[in-house]
């Protein structure tokens, strides 16, 4: 096992003899971009509950992730247009340093908002929009060169899981540090403002030193050779991610796999804080949740899968784990509702059996989207490779474009979703009415609603993936000379060969 975990090491190395290879840290470094977005789309993806019960401007402004994904998904194609058509030496810094300072400044104005009653709702809903959607297009810059990258960070597809691996660590840090501070009342009571301000200012700051690191990383690579290549540069439009859809069958696979997860994923992320607050009765946990699924359980599993996508590839870990998690999520619906079931006489008693198998249930699924969520990226530099020898365009920003439109198109509506959630279940006005009392049984409608939103919804969309990733054609042979035949015409193999000679 030792002489295993070895040799899966020394395949990480960059030892000089491999010029599809870079320096390892320098892979780990640059998965740092990721999670320095994720500093600060974390906090916005609890935008429902902070405007619904902090801010209490009630369930109206849920809506806003409809026209907001919209533009999320238009100006996805706009900018990676502009991002593969851009050839000059540093342009991944300049994406990501523009788009990491772009979300930040709105998304500091959103979480200082002032709890004002006499404020029109109109006006804060136009202010707080804005702020929005200025904070989602510089995430999309900063984005376009994250997943853009996994094409020149690495060309070596048993070093891209390496990728993977450094993401997931870095943004379960990031994700715990929000969850530890607001839900934790470590600092004071989630619905209270000055939480969210306190944690919005040192997730700037966090998000600014992790781009930085990320743009160090990447600019040994980050110049004309690694991606001025596109031999049909002229052909390169504005709709191109249409037609490497059309063209392209491995994309289209991962477009199903990602796209149905998505749609999960983003009702997941709304509404599992309600699975603490008024399933199990204790919303403090959250914070120790975060703890366990990302130390205790998320490590070892994200560990093992890295192993394993190393040696049998990213898309066939891929589709292997998105079996095991269909199995998983559809089982805690049916176990939570065994060993805690809607009952409005019941109150937190302390970590009871029911308690600790609830969130063992829910800690083993949510330990295994390290391992899938992450993959997806490092799976657009394989992507990106192929296209390029099928097509000969290089196009790494407008394959992460298509695979992101897609995915924003069609998780859209979720804010739609969480507000008809909210409806249905009775929290229709504005004011204190829209808050969600906490650690006490709400009605069954909600009981049953935010069950089916953390684990039944979530089976569904990893069936799907499960059954589209069946079809996928880039196995890790193919993506092994697909490799070798992108570092030959790059010339990177010809200029290892001639210096072998002169020794």
């Amino acid at each position: 096992m030792l002489t295993k975990l070895k040799n899966t090491l020394a395949s990480y190395r960059n030892d000089g003899t491999d010029p599809r290879k870079n320096d390892a840290w320098r892979v780990l470094l640059f998965s740092l971009n990721y999670a320095g977005g994720a500093a600060i789309t974390t906090m916005m993806g609890k935008w429902s509950y902070y405007t619904q019960n902090v801010l209490q401007l009630g369930i109206m402004f849920a809506s806003i992730h409809l026209p907001i994904r919209i533009l999320d998904a238009i100006t996805d194609p706009l900018i990676a247009n502009v991002f593969d058509k851009y050839n000059k030496p540093g342009k991944f810094r300049l994406f990501m340093i523009t788009g990491a300072l772009l979300s930040l400044v709105p998304a500091l104005i959103i979480f200082f908002y002032p709890v004002n009653p006499d404020i029109p709702l109109w006006t804060s809903f136009v202010i707080l929009g804005l702020c929005y959607a200025v904070v989602i297009v510089g995430n999309t810059i900063l984005m376009t060169a994250t997943r853009a990258g996994q094409a020149i960070i690495t060309q070596d597809p048993k070093q891209r899981p390496l990728y993977a691996l450094g993401q997931t660590v870095s943004d379960a840090l990031v994700s715990a540090f929000v969850s530890i501070v607001v839900t934790s009342n470590l600092i004071g009571n989630m619905q209270e403002p000055f939480v969210w301000r306190i944690s919005i200012v040192v997730m700037s700051a966090v998000s600014v030193l992790l781009v930085l690191g990320a743009a160090k990383s990447i600019s040994n690579r980050d110049t004309p050779q690694y991606y001025s290549m596109t031999e049909k540069k002229d052909e390169v439009k504005i709709t191109e991610f249409f037609g490497v859809i059309k063209r392209s069958k491995p994309l289209r696979c991962l477009l199903w796999a990602t796209c149905s997860d998505s749609i999960a994923k983003s009702v997941r992320a709304s509404l599992s804080i309600y699975l603490f607050a008024n399933i199990i009765m204790n919303r403090g946990l959250t914070s120790a949740f975060d703890i366990l699924n990302g130390v205790v359980l998320g490590a070892p599993v994200l560990v093992a899968g890295m192993y394993f996508a190393s040696k049998k590839g990213s898309a066939y870990i891929y589709h292997k784990v998105s079996l095991i998690q269909t199995i998983i999520a559809a089982s805690g619906f049916f176990i939570t509702m065994l060993v805690l079931p809607a009952d409005p006489e019941y109150s937190y008693k302390g970590i009871t059996f029911s308690v600790i198998l609830v969130i063992l249930i829910f800690g083993s699924y949510m330990s295994t989207l390290g391992i899938s969520s992450n993959l997806e990226n490092a799976m657009v530099g394989d992507l990106t490779d192929y296209e390029y020898l099928q097509s000969g365009k290089f196009i790494p920003g407008t394959i992460g474009a298509a695979l992101t439109f897609v995915n924003k198109i069609a998780s859209s509506g979720v804010g739609i979703i969480t507000m008809a959630i909210m409806a249905f279940c009775g929290f229709t006005e504005s004011g204190a009415g829209s808050v969600v009392p906490e650690n006490v049984f709400v009605n069954y409608r909600f009981y049953y609603c935010v069950l089916a939103s953390v684990f039944i919804l979530p089976a569904i969309g990893h069936l799907i993936t499960y059954i589209s990733m069946k079809h996928y054609p880039l196995t890790d042979d193919v993506m092994t000379e697909v490799s070798m035949k992108i570092a030959e015409k790059r010339g990177l193999l010809k200029n290892d060969a001639r210096t072998e000679d002169n020794v």
